[in-house]
């Protein structure tokens, strides 16, 4: 009887609790309207999201509020429950299906995917496997406003549980300012918003990202580009601007998921300068040619590469996936035409200085 009264509570929690598009907050709302809806203090604040920490049928949750152009288009609930269990994450989760399914009716999608079936037979390492990123759970509702999915998955041994709520309205809209916020990475005239040849003070000066360090020809800073994190390099010839770079900052268990970030740079990159002059998938070993499920492994081991290039009237760009010793490097590369030569020419001194 106990338990049953529990659940009944629940259930009136999230009835009331979503009595708006989300939360206390409708669609469209601006970072200040947001601000006023909740009481608890700001953990995260940044142009494009707030974060807060609350409880939400008795689970621990941050929550998250997504904004493009000031407009609230997007939120979620992301569960920071800790278990040694991890097949206790899925009964947290098939809770909260429960609980959203009271509130919703039932999904439209209901899916238990296996990437990987080396545990699907032993049901008591299901968590395990999550959190290998072989096995993810989703579901899926909608209401008149909005699109809903819960999402358990892992990887590197970690586990995360998401319940996210996204404004039909307004969803392309933010799908329009995140790639224009994405294609503004991209320069027509050196590197990000430096031209080439300038000194390593105005980089500093001009960047709004934080220093991450600086060395002697390098500044690193670290970025995100349509949610991949990625690490800025300026690197300089005698003071000089001449090179910069992006590389990948993620670390992926399924080692394929490093070839799903390839492609999506690689499709930025072409709708920031077109058709690449080269597009390339070379295969140096075809051992594992036959089977798509271990390409990324065949990269890690220097058996695959990917590349790319462009070029517009300042830089010549490059994009490469390429392994060695079980590691992936996902790079992309700026280069000034202008100042090929010069990078050269100094680069021939400081090795004649050497001898």
């Amino acid at each position: 009887m106990k338990k049953f009264v529990i659940i009944i509570i629940i259930t009136l929690y999230f009835v009331f609790l979503f009595g708006n598009d989300f939360r206390k907050a409708d669609w469209g709302m601006s970072i200040e309207e947001v601000k006023k809806t909740e009481e608890t203090e700001i953990l995260k604040e940044t142009n494009d999201v707030l974060v807060y920490e609350t409880t939400l049928a008795g689970y621990q949750a941050l929550v998250a509020y997504i904004f493009a152009g000031n407009k609230l288009t997007r939120a979620k609930y992301s569960f920071i429950e800790d278990h040694s269990n991890k097949n206790d994450y899925i009964s947290d989760y098939s809770n909260l299906k429960t609980l959203l399914t009271k509130k919703y009716g039932n999904p439209y999608e209901d899916e238990t995917f296996w990437k990987n079936d080396l545990y699907r037979d032993d049901y008591s390492d299901w968590g395990f496997a999550i959190s290998l990123g072989h096995l993810f759970y989703y579901a899926k509702w909608d209401s008149e406003s909005t699109d809903i999915v819960a999402i358990l998955q892992g990887e590197n041994y970690q586990i995360e549980t998401i319940i996210e709520y996204t404004s039909k309205d307004l969803e392309n809209q933010e799908e329009k300012i995140r790639e224009a916020e994405a294609l503004n990475n991209f320069s027509e005239n050196g590197f990000r918003s430096i031209e080439w040849g300038k000194n390593p003070q105005v980089v500093k000066e001009s960047e709004k990202l934080e220093l991450l360090s600086e060395d002697d020809g390098l500044l690193m800073y670290e970025t995100d580009i349509s949610g991949l994190k990625l690490i800025v390099g300026y690197l300089f010839t005698s003071d000089k601007l001449t090179t910069g770079r992006y590389l990948s900052n993620d670390n992926h268990s399924n080692k394929n998921d490093y070839i799903t970030d390839y492609k999506l740079l690689k499709n930025l990159l072409e709708k920031k300068y077109g058709s690449p002059l080269e597009d390339e998938i070379v295969w140096k070993n075809d051992l594992y040619r036959d089977d798509y499920s271990e390409w990324g492994f065949a990269i890690s081991l220097g058996h695959l590469y990917y590349y790319s290039k462009w070029s517009n009237n300042s830089s010549d760009i490059t994009i490469i996936l390429s392994g060695e010793n079980y590691e992936i490097t996902l790079l992309i590369e700026f280069k000034s035409k202008n100042l090929k030569d010069f990078e050269k020419e100094e680069k021939e001194k400081v090795d004649l200085d050497n001898l």
